[in-house]
């Protein structure tokens, strides 16, 4: 017996947020009680004194995994749940950020992870947006999205993505 295809896809992109995240040095929380839309949010740690503390910034996050996905030399193409997609674009911008994070697999399940004495081998990889724009009026379709590809979710960039949200919480307060 064995595990759904999903489930599957599930675990390794949840993996793969926990690595990046310990790589990153911040806080992750996953596994809510009750999901409501969102999977998790990345915070930042800060050192006060001796003790080490959330920073106050967190950023939310949805996680998908797909490997039915397109990609050019500059984007990730992948059509999303409309449902999702409002929750998303639907926060209010004095809220929590909120991006979406998308584990791109290849078609093949035989390929989607390698394991050796040396080395611990994801494929694809994950990346993450920011979406904003109207909402969709129905929720039971989906919308294609496009992705930059420089939005790979690696340690800097994550990073970087939380001290964005910092800095955009801090300007929208002023």
């Amino acid at each position: 017996m064995a595990i759904t295809k999903g489930h599957a896809q599930e675990g390794l992109s949840r993996a793969y947020v926990h690595a990046v995240a310990a790589a990153a040095s911040v806080n992750l929380r996953m596994g809510q009680e009750f999901d409501y839309g969102f999977d998790g949010q990345f915070e930042g740690v800060v050192q006060r004194g001796t003790r080490h503390v959330n920073d106050g910034y967190p950023l939310d996050f949805q996680l998908k995994c797909s490997w039915n996905w397109t990609a050019d030399d500059s984007d990730i193409a992948w059509s999303i749940k409309t449902k999702t997609y409002n929750d998303l674009v639907t926060r209010e911008p004095e809220a929590v950020g909120a991006i979406l994070v998308l584990m791109c697999l290849p078609s093949d399940e035989s390929e989607w992870l390698a394991i050796t004495e040396d080395s611990i081998l994801f494929r694809k990889c994950c990346y993450f947006t920011a979406l904003s724009g109207p909402s969709t009026s129905t929720e039971n379709s989906t919308k294609q999205i496009k992705i930059p590809r420089t939005n790979l979710l690696n340690a800097d960039n994550l990073v970087a993505a939380l001290a964005d949200e910092r800095s955009r919480r801090k300007g929208f307060f002023r």
